[in-house]
């Protein structure tokens, strides 16, 4: 095939210019011959057209018609004529003879014709000449007219036939000429082909494997040197060959060899590796030995600190308990982070995809963690971007680790200045997003060495931070790997003494569009003052304001905001967001406070630390009626803000009914170590649950089967029988459709345990240690009760310690429902003030009651306390006896803990805010008070006699 190719190739260099140059000749002759003969047409049918006109001049002037006809058609005879016309002096058509002629009519008119015109169509040339009178031709007459005139058509066919004729001749002599010059070509390229045909042979048996196949040499010059060539080229390749297969078969001895020493040690490493799995399951089961049996004692003891903290206790008690809370929850913290470092290592860690709120989570990691940040006064802000879905695809367990890692080590490294948690999309396409969140801190910072050694397990940045502020070095390596399970990176920028940015980004979806939370827009066209001394504070509440539709304008004092009001600048605005987080608290600045809300009516929303107790308390007790602790949430702060829009600020629902109910759910407890079990039961009983108890997996079954429960609680690891075989059996003694659902209670931490408790029947897992609200949305999500945990702030059980108080009947019955004068005195005698603090009291008393009434029913005590103490504290500013008593004995009993003595002060506080509010009915305010100063004058007057007896 390659030597016909090349043969080809050779007949083509030979045929191609051959083609070329016959194609010009022959184009050019074919040419040259066709306006020879259109030439010679020309003349031809111009003579017989003139010589015709001639003819027909003198039977023309003597109108001989019959002449005319047979001159006419005689003419019909000459070469290529067609048609004869004969048109008389006037134009008009005389004689015809022939078929009408081709083409269009004359472009002039025919009269008008002094001498022969040619009219060319693509068949025919006519010829229109004038025909003279004899005496004109003889006389030669300038300009004479025409008597007549003689169309003369000539047919084109017959020249046209002449000029194929001539084309095809031409062509026929090419091709007779291409066909010798091919026979030429192709009997001298014999001459070249057959020795590279020979070479090509030879090199074709010698790929095949004939190494002694050689080229005929009988060729000349380059032919032959390569021919030779082939040869020498085919006699090295037969003696490496030769050399290469003594080298085969020595190497395939040496290669029999070692296989055989392969063999033996791929033996040893399959013994190897089985002593190797049977360690790494040793240490396996070790590990889940050892979390429970660490984990175990340590739920207890948390679990019992965090309820001895709720319990009254001294300062130095209290710091006692604080103490072993925080040491526990490190020794927790650790062993958490050794277990899922484990976990990761073993594959064995498995994500939990659903559908979470991001802004949440991120919420609640900064609440989690603003014990911390408020201690060292650190600004922490969150700036989660306005084009971020909220509702997303993820683990919010693992995500939330993650940020807790970030969030705490630039808290843990930042003495002063902020900590900033930045949310954005990095990258979107369709339902997928890429979500990068960066926390950005103003501390210590890290070398470029330094950043090297991070993300690396059990390592930190310097040896000497690990003194200073401990730490395992396991928390940014377990976030880099649950980053990466998440499909995404985790990095950081740094420089020394500048502070740090975390980041990472994560690949999620977007929850579906019902899941979304809906665009929230009831501040349109609402003018907020932000009152915030902090640059990134201040940027986090305007981007939330007017990301709700409302204009904002920014303030750093209480007192710049006092001067815009009064001089009433615009903007005006609606309500004011001021943040006294991390500023000096005074009188001055409760004043400032009160005046902007109560003096210059802008309702104001008041900000501070939530570990300031004592702040809020101040600003509760003065009359401040909207107050947030930091850090704020998102819902927070835009249902306080909307509450602050309506008219006055104030609810218009009808104080709720006092009702308390407790819960009926019954639940089986069991677990065989004495403190869990006692911790689990008390917790229990204070949600006001229903509580037995059983230590071990036989106890447990015999009591499932006796007895009728709502939900089992149960321990896995116990002697004897343990909680997946009692399980096992419970779901074996069932009846149909008496399902109770049973719920793991287990320190365990690797290997595949959630699903071997589903296996073995179990309905849900609890870790340990237990949290009160994971174990209260357990026993909401298996039986549908809704109950309440007590407030940390008190026991829920009556004390026993101190009599209960007992309010003074008779006292109280003196009393009058309202005593001016006694609100005058507390006024120092102003009676402005009086007016505004008594009307103040009466303005609030509907909402505080519908408030302190809701929440009783839904056993919130802690905020419960705080409500009355502000009612309390209102109470001692107006003439009110009545009501301040009542208000002093509910919260006493509050701060003591006596809650199931609240019903009946809740009843008495009740009754007398109703006979306040019938005493407003039925009196005139104003008399009343001018009737009191009075009375207070003369009360004063009789004083000051008295004192200057």
């Amino acid at each position: 095939m390659n030597a016909i190719g090349l043969q080809s190739r050779l007949l083509y260099i030979s045929l191609i210019p051959a083609l070329f140059l016959g194609l010009l000749a022959v184009g050019w002759f074919t040419l040259t011959d066709i306006q020879h003969q259109k030439q010679a047409f020309m003349e031809r049918s111009a003579t017989v057209a003139n010589r015709l006109a001639d003819t027909l001049s003198l039977p023309a002037s003597n109108q001989d018609t019959p002449l005319l006809d047979a001159l006419i058609r005689r003419a019909l005879n000459e070469q290529d004529a067609r048609s004869i016309r004969l048109f008389n002096s006037t134009a008009g058509e005389w004689l015809v003879s022939g078929p009408n002629p081709f083409g269009p009519a004359y472009p002039i008119s025919i009269s008008d014709t002094r001498e022969t015109r040619l009219y060319i169509s693509p068949a025919s040339y006519r010829f229109l000449s004038p025909v003279f009178s004899p005496e004109d031709i003889r006389l030669r007459t300038p300009s004479p007219r025409p008597i007549a005139w003689v169309e003369s058509e000539f047919d084109y066919a017959n020249t046209r036939i002449g000029h194929y004729q001539s084309i095809l001749l031409n062509l026929a002599l090419l091709l007779a000429t291409l066909c010798i010059i091919s026979g030429i070509a192709f009997y001298l390229n014999r001459a070249i082909i057959r020795p590279v045909q020979n070479m090509i042979r030879t090199v074709v048996e010698i790929r095949e494997g004939n190494l002694e196949s050689r080229v005929p040499t009988h060729s000349k010059g380059e032919l032959r040197e390569l021919e030779v060539g082939i040869n020498a080229m085919a006699e090295t390749i037969k003696e490496a060959y030769n050399e290469m297969q003594n080298s085969v078969e020595q190497a395939t001895l040496d290669l029999r060899e070692t296989l055989e020493t392969i063999e033996i040690q791929n033996i040893e490493l399959d013994m190897a590796r089985r002593e190797a799995q049977q360690a790494n399951q040793v240490k396996t089961e070790f590990l889940a030995n050892m979390s429970h049996e660490i984990r175990t004692p340590l739920n207890g003891i948390i679990g019992f600190a965090r309820l001895l903290g709720r319990s009254n206790l001294t300062k130095k008690q209290e710091d006692f308990v604080s103490t072993i809370m925080s040491s526990s929850q490190v020794l927790l913290t650790i062993i958490n982070d050794v277990l899922d470092f484990c976990k990761i290592e073993a594959g064995k860690m498995m994500l939990d995809t659903r559908s979470s709120n991001l802004r949440i989570a991120i919420e609640e990691v900064l609440a989690m963690l603003n014990p911390a940040s408020s201690a060292k006064n650190l600004e922490v802000v969150s700036l989660f971007y306005a084009d971020v879905p909220e509702q997303l695809m993820f683990d919010p367990l693992r995500l939330k680790q993650v940020l807790t890692n970030l969030i705490s080590n630039a808290i843990k490294f930042t003495n002063d200045g902020s900590v900033v948690v930045r949310t954005m999309i990095e990258q979107h396409k369709g339902n997928k997003i890429t979500v990068r969140v960066s926390v950005t801190d103003t501390g210590i910072g890290l070398t470029k060495l330094q950043q090297k050694a991070l993300f690396q397990a059990f390592s930190q940045a310097d040896s000497s931070t690990a003194r200073e502020f401990g730490g395992t070095g396991l928390g940014l390596v377990i976030s880099k790997r649950l980053v990466e399970q998440m499909g995404g990176d985790i990095g950081l920028e740094s420089q020394k003494d500048k502070g740090s940015t975390f980041w990472f980004n994560i690949r999620v979806e977007v929850a579906p569009a019902v899941q979304q939370p809906p665009k929230l827009t009831a501040l349109d066209g609402c003018v907020i003052a932000i009152v915030e001394q902090r640059e990134m504070s201040r940027l986090a509440f305007r981007h939330q304001v007017e990301g709700w539709g409302a204009m904002t304008f920014e303030m750093n004092t209480a007192a710049e905001l006092i001067t815009h009001l009064e001089q009433d600048l615009a903007p005006k605005p609606n309500l004011a967001i001021m943040d006294i987080a991390g500023q000096e608290t005074n009188d001055e600045l409760y004043r400032d406070i009160l005046k902007i809300e109560r003096e210059l009516s802008c309702p104001t929303l008041v900000i501070s630390n939530g570990t300031e107790e004592d702040i809020g308390a101040r600003l509760l007790e003065q009359g401040a009626h909207f107050y947030l602790t930091s850090p704020v949430r998102y819902s927070e702060l835009y249902q306080t803000l909307n509450q602050m829009i309506t008219p006055d600020g104030r609810s218009s629902q009808p104080p709720a009914e006092l009702s308390y109910q407790r819960s009926t759910v019954r639940v089986l407890a069991v677990d065989d170590n004495p403190a869990n079990l006692k911790l689990i039961v008390t917790l229990l009983e204070y949600m006001g649950v229903d509580v037995d108890q059983a230590s071990g997996g036989e106890e447990a079954l015999q009591k499932a089967q006796a007895g009728s429960y709502d939900l089992i609680f149960m321990d896995i690891q116990m002697p004897m029988m343990d909680g997946l075989t009692a399980t096992r059996q419970i779901r074996k003694s069932e009846l149909e459709h008496q399902h109770v659902p049973v719920v793991a209670l287990t320190a365990h931490a690797l290997a595949d345990e959630r699903e071997a408790m589903l296996h073995a029947g179990m309905d849900d897992y609890l870790a340990k240690p237990i949290d009160e609200e994971q174990l209260q949305k357990t026993l909401a999500k298996w039986t549908g009760a809704t109950v309440q945990l007590a407030s940390a702030e008190a026991e829920p059980a009556n004390k026993t310690d101190d009599p209960a108080p007992i309010i003074d009947q008779h006292l109280l019955a003196e009393q009058p429902t309202v005593d001016l004068v006694s609100g005058l005195d507390k006024a120092n005698g102003k009676l402005s003030l009086a007016k505004d603090m008594f009307a103040m009291l009466l303005d609030s008393l509907n909402k505080d009651q519908a408030q302190i009434n809701s929440l009783y029913q839904q056993g919130d005590f802690k905020a419960l306390l705080e409500m009355v103490h502000r009612l309390h504290g209102a109470t001692l500013y107006c003439g009110v006896p009545r009501l301040r008593i009542t208000a002093m004995h509910t919260e006493t009993l509050l701060k003591q803990g006596y809650y199931s003595l609240l019903e009946d002060a809740l009843f008495m506080l009740n009754d007398e805010i109703g006979n306040l509010a019938r005493w407003q009915g039925e009196n005139d305010l104003d008399r009343g008070f001018e009737q009191a100063v009075k009375v207070y004058a003369y009360q004063l007057k009789n004083k000051h006699k008295t004192l200057k007896v």
